[in-house]
This record gives C-alpha cells, structure tokens and sequence, in this order.
C-alpha cells in the first residue's frame, strides 16, 4: 500500500470517528441548507428572512442544477459535492427547478418562500395517483404523419391516447407531463431516440401517471434512456436503452410499475433501477442487462418489489439491492430476487463509477438491506462471490438482518459461492442453496434458515467487507477501471412486441389494477445454461484475495488478524499474571480470567444490541473509543499487576 493510500485509509478512519462532532445543518423549516438529492430537492419548500442566503448542496450522484423557473438565476450544472449559495433580499415567493430531472412546475422543483409571505396553492391538491384514468381511448398522434417531432406529439396527445412513432433516428428529448399516454414505436430496432452525447434523458416523465413507453431505442444520453420520477403507474416494455451516461431504464419515487422484454447495456450505473420507493409495488422480468456497471441497482427500494426471470450478465456486478442515505427511505429492505440467470459478471471493461466499483465481480449483492428473499436462482461465474449479503457505510453503518438466501444453484465462483459480510446483526439466513464454497465457511450451518443457530446475534466474515474497502481504495481520488460508456457496443436486434405495433390499441396502465402484471417464478433448473468462459479461483487468505493488490492484502491482514492478535496477547499477559499469583485464592483467580476473557466482547455486544436500526454516529464513537480506553486498561492492569 502506496503512501496516498494508507493516507486515506487514515483520513477515513479519522473522519469515521470524528464525524459525529460536527452538527448536520438543518434543511426544513427556516433551514437555509437544500440538498439535492438523485431527482428530488429536500426539502422542497424553505422559508428565510430577507437578505439571507440559501446554500443547495448535491448530496446525490448525478448531476444537477438550480435553475429560476423565469430563468432570472441558475447555478450552472452541480457535479456530485457541488454547492451553489445565493441572497435573496426581497420577500416573495422564488420558485426554480433541476433542468435535468425537472422543468418549471413539475419533476425536480424547489420553492424559496422570502420573508412572511403565503405559500402557493393549497398543499397535496395535486401530484401522483390525484388524476383518474380516462374512460375511453383518444386519438393516436403520428411521428411524422402528423407532427414532425415526438416532443410535439406528446404535447398534443390527449389521456387515453397514443405517440406512434414511425422508423427513424430523432435527435431530441422528451418530456411526458400528460397521464395515461401510450408512447410506442413501430419498430423496436429502428425507431431511435439519440441524445448525440449533449441531451440529458431520451424520454423524461414527470408526474404523469400511467404511462407506457414500448418498442423503442434510446441511446447517446447524458443521464438516461427512459426515466420516470414521481408516477403512479407506469410501464416499460421492449425497450433497448444502451450506452447512456447514468442509467438505461429508470423509476424513481415511483410506485404501481413493470419493466419487461426489455435490454439496457452501456450504463455506468446500472442497467435497470428502481429507487427511492416503499412499497414499490413493482416487478422486473424477462430482460437482459449487461456491460453495465450494474444489472440492476434499487436504492431503498422494497414493499412488493420483484426482480424475477432475468439474465444479468456481462455486467461489473449483476443484482445490486442496495442502502444510501442520499435517497429517502433507508434501509433497504423487503424485495424478492428469483428465477434470474445471473453469470459470468465480473467484466472489468464494463463502465462503472466509483461509487459501484467494490461491487466488482458479484452476481447477487445485498447491501445493507434486510427482509429480503434471494431464492432459486442460477447464478455461475461471478469473478469474486456468488450471492453475497454485507454492510454499507454511508452517512451512517447499514448493516444487514433477516436477509434469506435459500435454494438457489451457485457455482464456479471466484472466492466464494456465498458469502454474508461482518458485521451483520442476526436473521440473515442460508439454506438449500447448491453450492460449494462460502465465506464464512460451512455458512448454511452457522447461518440455517431454521433450528439452532449457533449465531443468533449476528457475526460473518470480514473478509468481503475488508475485500470491498481494498477497491474502494484502489479507487479513491484516481481513475476508476472499466470502459467509457460511449463507446459501448450496439446490442444486437431485439425482439419485436407481439403483433402488429401500429394496430394494436394504446395502453392504458392503472397502477393496482393492470400494473405491475401477476408473475411465476421459474424453476432455476429449467434454465438452460451457457457454456461460456469459466471464472479461476482467487488464491486468498483468510478470504481476502492476493489478487485484488498488495494493499488490499496488507489491509485485510490487518484487519482480519489485528483482533485475534490483540486478544491473544491480552489473555496471555493475563495467564502471565495469574501463574504469578501463586498464592491468590482460586476463586479470585478464577473471577479474574472470566473478565479477561469477556472484557473484549464488550463492544460487540453492545453493537449488535442497537443493530435493528442504523447505528449513529455518535453511538458508533462512544462504542469505538468507550471500547478502545477499557481495552487498553485492563491491558495495563494486567501489565501492571503482573
């Protein structure tokens, strides 16, 4: 390990601890701090005085502005950590938007109420699952019989009707903010939306319920191929979305939803998400996502979530469910992952971002979820593990509970087929599962769905945890490996929606009723495998791989063997002690090995006793330094004693 290196592991280590110290600012009321989150501002109505100044920080991972909706200011676009401050000295109401996830008034939008001034319109008379459906169809606008652009069509479109989009390559974006429109192309491979590298999404909906978006290509976008914020009913279907700068097929806040007969490649995110929801009330199935950082990622997603009879391969890591605290709604946590073909994912030319890089090699990757069920799933070739459960540190320590990984078939993984990352704090559970290897060892013994468990409490392995912090590091303030996004590979033709695109009647989707679709989970079995290129095991110690760097290594030996290390010195010095005190009683003697031998447990216990919810930081210092100082006196008592 370089220099540079161990002086960010220092530096984080320093930050771990004293970052509880500094008070977080406040961002509701008469707050002056608004974060921008991954396609919300929160909050989204701050009050100040007069001659103060509002400070909008991008706490998310894409990119944003703040943008006055006269256009009178804007802040330029924010990049992740960006800040944009400005003073506002006269009362009234200033109301601005994301001109990447918004447009005035609706999507990403924002509001400075300025002195003693009522706020506008009454709050909650309109936004998602407020508009009824229509009753009858209306009249299908053609692309380009009719209008010349499908920006005009979807302008003109009525609820209850269509966008028939005829062949062709339309360099625009577009914007949805009429319900219950069905946007459809007549052929799935030829009738392109290009953002040509310069448009943000190749179709945005914001908060417009129930629409439907098939048999289309979209390609070439700064941020995403197709995108729904804020909807109450929405769907997906034969869609291609490759080589766009964030994701391929997007929902966000959204709920009452379905991908399917879908492809997204190219992503240096992921491929298909669904985020920021609970419940979610939503279903992936029947698509292929690879050369993505990510197959899929769900950011606090769960509540009837089902992500089912897919193939994620090809892909930096495949299934990522996934807990951060720059969306609303952590933990992760109640989604089920089942009858997918998940392989050969490790690909190091996938693009991918730091954020999503120590995920590099899994097929299935819980993160600081809980409630989940990773079931009957065939999962072969994951360059490190096969399903993996493990913490996340963010804002704040996710750690994991109540996860079941069970009768699924992994094989020919590189580390190890499953594994549950430490610490994790009791009812993440292993059963039924054709495997081989785990990391910890004979995992479905230590971890049974049912019976005794030999850990009720929680426990794992550091390795994958230790194994994830190396990658961080390796990337942490350099280049991240992996391929550029806009030079991805075109997918090959995808299938056609049934019958006739042009004929067929629009799509009215009514979140609960007709969306998402019933489903089956299929027999992982009946999966009819490829024979492609195998995966060679990693040679590690102690689970942590030579392969990842020497300083991987170096870090997962010191955390790994640090602690057995210290704990054997300590009860030696105490046994050292004791043979000393030839004369002490027995009783004495025996009192005091009991407190050698259990004083060191003493921050674990405590830990996994706050595990069922985000451990805070200021519990995490006073656990950490509280455990530190009685560690080191009674070493020193037993030092002195002896």
């Amino acid at each position: 390990m370089g220099p540079r290196s161990a002086a960010a592991l220092l530096l984080g280590v320093i930050t771990w601890l004293v970052a509880p110290l500094a008070a977080p600012a406040s961002a509701d009321g008469y707050g002056a701090t608004v974060k921008a989150l991954d396609s919300v501002f929160a909050q989204q109505v701050v009050r100040i005085a007069p001659g103060e100044a509002v400070e909008w920080v991008n706490d998310g991972r894409a990119p944003h502005t703040v943008t006055a909706d006269d256009a009178s200011w804007d802040s330029g676009e924010l990049a992740p950590g960006g800040e944009f401050t400005r003073t506002f000295e006269e009362p009234g109401i200033f109301t601005y938007y994301c001109r990447y996830h918004g447009s005035p008034g609706v999507g990403m939008i924002g509001t400075v109420a300025v002195g003693d001034v009522a706020l506008p319109g009454p709050t909650g008379s309109v936004g998602p699952g407020v508009e009824q459906p229509p009753t009858n169809f209306s009249d299908t606008v053609r692309v380009p019989h009719d209008v010349p652009t499908i920006q005009e069509a979807v302008d003109e479109v009525e609820p209850g009707g269509m966008v028939l989009i005829a062949p062709g390559v339309y360099e625009e974006q577009v914007t949805v903010t009429t319900p219950y429109v069905t946007i459809r192309g007549e052929n799935r491979t030829t009738t392109i939306i290009d953002g040509d590298f310069e448009r943000a999404n190749g179709i945005q909906v914001i908060e417009a319920d129930g629409v439907v978006i098939q048999n289309l290509t979209a390609r070439n976008n700064l941020l995403n191929g197709f995108y729904w914020s804020r909807v109450h009913g929405y769907w997906g279907s034969y869609l291609t979305a490759y080589n766009n700068g964030d994701y391929g097929v997007f929902a966000h806040d959204s709920v009452y939803g379905q991908f399917d007969h879908s492809w997204a490649s190219g992503s240096p995110d992921s491929g298909f998400y669904i985020g920021q929801c609970y419940p979610c009330h939503a279903v992936i199935t029947d698509v292929i996502a690879t050369n993505n950082a990510a197959g899929f990622s769900g950011t606090n997603a769960g509540g009837d979530l089902a992500i089912i009879n897919s193939e994620w391969t090809g892909n930096l890591a495949g299934i990522v469910p996934n807990t951060l605290d720059s969306e609303l709604y952590p933990p992760q946590r109640d989604a089920v992952i089942a009858g997918n073909y998940v392989h050969d994912n490790g690909n190091p030319d996938a693009p991918t971002l730091a954020l999503t890089y120590p995920a590099f090699g899994t097929g299935i990757l819980v993160t600081g979820g809980r409630d989940n069920l990773v079931a009957q799933n065939l999962v072969e070739d994951s360059a490190t593990y096969g399903i993996l459960v493990m913490p996340i540190y963010d804002a704040n320590l996710w750690v994991t509970s109540d996860n079941v990984v069970r009768d699924n078939i992994v094989r020919r993984s590189g580390q190890a087929d499953l594994g549950l990352g430490a610490p994790s704090v009791g009812g993440d559970c292993f059963a039924g599962n054709d495997a081989a290897t785990s990391q910890p060892a004979a995992i479905e013994l230590l971890y049974p769905c049912s019976g005794v468990r030999p850990f009720p409490a929680g426990g794992g392995s550091m390795a994958p945890t230790i194994t994830s912090l190396a990658r961080y590091l390796e990337v942490l303030g350099g280049t991240v490996p992996g391929g550029d996004w806009r030079t991805q590979p075109a997918p090959p033709p995808q299938p056609q929606m049934a019958g006739n695109p042009a004929a067929a009647p629009p799509l009215i989707a009514i979140g609960g009723e007709n969306v998402p679709q019933p489903f089956r989970i299929r027999d992982p079995h009946s999966i009819r495998a490829e024979s492609g290129p195998t995966v060679s095991k990693e040679i590690a110690i102690m689970g942590v791989p030579l392969a990842t760097s020497w300083g991987g290594l170096l870090i997962g030996l010191y955390g790994y063997v640090l602690p057995f290390v210290l704990y054997a010195t300590w009860v030696a010095v105490a046994i050292w002690d004791l043979i000393r005190q030839e004369s002490a009683p027995m009783p004495h003697r025996t009192r005091w090995m009991l407190v050698v031998m259990i004083v060191p447990f003493i921050g674990p216990l405590l830990y996994y006793a706050f595990g069922h919810s985000p451990i805070p930081r200021q519990l995490r210092l006073v656990l950490t330094v509280g455990g530190l100082v009685a560690y080191l006196l009674f070493l020193g008592l037993g030092i002195l004693l002896s």
